[in-house]
């Protein structure tokens, strides 16, 4: 049986129970600190997505989350029999899988750290104080989300990876059976987030780099690859799970129809798990490069300029100690992490730095176990066992740097609960304004409208809606607020549409009727009439139809109809402005023609769009002569020059 040597300072220490008192002790700090925090009701967005997929062990977005959804909904359902609401529950359970998280991280860094168990105990307490302070992870630990589990799983991984890379003396069958270990554990982890595939490669380099003839044994891959594959069976959930019992947010009633979002074939399956289903893509060279200083940002913000110096000195530290397998693992993780993230194309990035931040915090582990013991293996003695004082004492001080972290965002995450309440109130006012039994409910904001399948599923409360919005499903059906309504009119039958709130500008292209507020029904298109005076002129990519003026007593009211000929590329303002006689100016009215919800820049070809200006003047002044322009509000660029025409008698 071979067996191998390892040369390096770096060894695996032994965990003692008062490291495990110490870790019990820190998780419930953690969840203690944070439960103060979590919300305790429905949220929107991908949260309270979770909060109702979870309780019915149905499907959320993609890449399908199983783990998380099974062992959420169990959590669920366990709660609610002493009276706890999913929503509140699922919360919770961020902020457990936090606390979790804390206590694993600081027991795998004791076992890593080089030094007295003093010294190790303080440089471990101090990156966990970091991690658990970073204001993303905190962020993601109080509401029902996916990224506390994620970082749990990260943790799980290095820790079987660990106990290959930092053992001294390791035989071959010892290395399968703890390659065997390790396969699992990032098999699960891929079960939870697809992303856990970026650490793949860092771990086969580190394996190289300890010892390359481990990688070559087959009797280590035949268990290996087994221990990885079995627990992707949990994505056999998404296909089980996706009919419209489990999962009815998936088949939505739309006129005679249904809107199907997951049609459970083979290739919806595999765009689903990989996560091409949500059209999420990739940036060119160019802007991933321009999102560099962003990503500055993210580290200065999360980190501060101490926190890099702590990171610069850990780095140096493991260099110093020739823990090159180490090294490797957690750097090359760390590069093919931030390329990433650099290079992906999606809104919400920032909680993608987790993993980022969880390496960073190892390197200031190793920071401080080396302030901690004076440096003294670095400069060459190989075994320290007592502590330099001064260097205990500076660590002790070190503490205030993710204490001051942790201060500083507390107003901004006390803020969740607001926004929970305020998303309380906005359905519970949605719904006590009665919409039609079986209305369309519209809003142009995906996380505005999650709620909504909460309170259908958990609460049994407005179970004859519909809730669409822009993207619910791929295609140009959805593809923004104005096709979202429109689909809704064509394919709705007698279901009535409502938005769920007023969206000033939407009046260009459809016919809205306020209702018992917040609610604005959508009874058809805003282009019902021909202009009283048709003039059919050509105006860049638009067609201006015409013009109806109408004077009232305090105002000329001006409607302009365009037609759009071929797409906008920018977003333009619109002004119309009056002339006397003689030429002089006597009125003029610029606005954002659709305004936020529907600018120039989403209008479609063949659309017919109605503008309505008012203009006052003055009493004694008589318009002769109308002119109408479009200008970029940033420049004020023009898209074509001005028409003008006279003005003719109103109707």
């Amino acid at each position: 049986m071979h067996t191998v040597k390892f040369s390096s300072l770096m060894q695996l220490q032994p965990t003692s129970p008062v490291d495990r008192r110490i870790a019990l002790v820190i998780g419930a700090t953690v969840v203690g600190l944070l439960i103060r925090s979590t919300p305790l009701d429905l949220l929107p967005g991908d949260a309270g997505e979770f909060q109702f997929a979870a309780w019915n062990f149905g499907l959320a977005h993609a890449t399908g989350y199983p783990l998380y959804l099974m062992i959420g909904g169990l959590w669920q359902h366990v709660w609610a029999w002493f009276g706890v609401s999913p929503a509140a529950a699922l919360n919770v359970l961020s902020a457990v899988f936090a606390a979790a998280a804390a206590g694993s991280l600081y027991l795998l860094l004791v076992q890593w750290l080089p030094a007295a168990p003093t010294t190790r105990r303080l440089a471990a307490g101090l990156a966990v104080a970091f991690f658990v302070a970073n204001p993303t992870v905190r962020s993601q630990a109080l509401q029902a989300e996916v990224y506390a589990l994620h970082a749990l799983l990260l943790i799980a991984i290095l820790w079987a990876a660990g106990r290959i890379l930092l053992v001294e003396t390791l035989s071959d069958a010892a290395f399968a059976r703890r390659f065997t270990l390790l396969a699992f554990c990032f098999g699960l982890g891929l079960t939870h987030h697809a992303t856990t595939v970026l650490l793949g490669p860092a771990l086969l380099l580190g394996l190289l780099v300890r010892r390359s003839a481990w990688l070559r044994s087959s009797r280590a891959w035949l268990g290996a690859l087994p221990a990885g594959l079995v627990p992707l069976l949990l994505y056999l959930y998404v296909p089980l799970r996706s009919g419209p019992d489990a999962s009815p947010w998936y088949h939505q009633r739309l006129g005679d129809g249904v809107l199907t979002l997951f049609d459970n074939t083979p290739a919806a399956f595999f765009d689903f798990i990989t996560g091409r289903s949500i059209s999420v893509g990739f940036h060119d060279a160019a802007s991933a490069l321009a999102a560099v200083p962003t990503a500055v940002v993210l580290w200065m913000r999360h980190v501060e300029w101490a926190g890099l110096l702590l990171i610069g000195i850990g780095l140096w530290v493991l260099v110093r100690l020739h823990a090159w397998p180490l090294l490797t693992l957690t750097v090359s993780y760390f590069v093919i992490q931030q390329i990433f993230n650099l290079f992906y194309s999606i809104g919400d990035i920032f909680v993608y730095y987790i993993p980022l931040y969880l390496i960073a915090s190892i390197w200031i582990a190793f920071a401080g176990a080396g302030i901690g013991v004076g440096f003294r293996f670095v400069r060459g003695v190989s075994a320290p066992t007592q502590p330099a004082a001064w260097g205990i004492g500076l660590l002790l001080v070190l503490f205030i740097l993710p204490l001051q972290l942790w201060v500083a965002y507390a107003s901004l995450f006390d803020q969740l609960k607001s926004e929970s309440a305020a998303t309380r109130a906005q359905w519970e006012g949605i719904l006590g304004a009665d919409p039609p039994a079986e209305a369309i409910l519209i809003s142009n904001d995906r996380n505005e409208m999650v709620p909504l399948f909460y309170l259908q599923v958990v609460e049994g409360r407005g179970k004859g809606h519909t809730g669409l919005f822009p993207l619910i499903a791929p295609g140009e059906r959805f593809q923004d607020i104005a096709a979202t309504v429109q689909t809704a009119l064509d394919e709705g039958g007698s279901q009535p549409v409502y938005l769920i709130k007023p969206m000033p500008g939407l009046e260009v292209r459809f016919a809205l009727e306020p209702r018992t507020p917040p609610l604005v029904e959508v009874v058809g298109a805003s282009f019902t009439e021909t202009p009283s005076v048709q003039t059919d002129a050509p105006y860049g990519p638009l067609l201006l139809l015409g013009y109806t003026w109408r004077p009232t007593a305090e105002a000329i009211e001006v409607t302009l109809v365009w037609r759009v000929m071929a797409p906008l590329e920018d977003n333009y303002t619109t002004t119309v402005q009056l002339f006397d006689a003689a030429g002089e100016k006597i009125g003029q009215n610029d606005r954002l023609p659709g305004g936020v919800y529907y600018p120039t820049s989403l209008w479609k070809p063949g659309e017919v769009l109605v503008e309505r200006h008012s203009i006052f003047l003055q009493a004694d002044a008589t318009p002769q002569r109308i002119l109408v322009g479009m200008y970029r509000s940033a420049d004020s660029g023009l898209l074509a020059p001005p028409l003008e025409f006279p003005l003719s008698e109103s109707e």
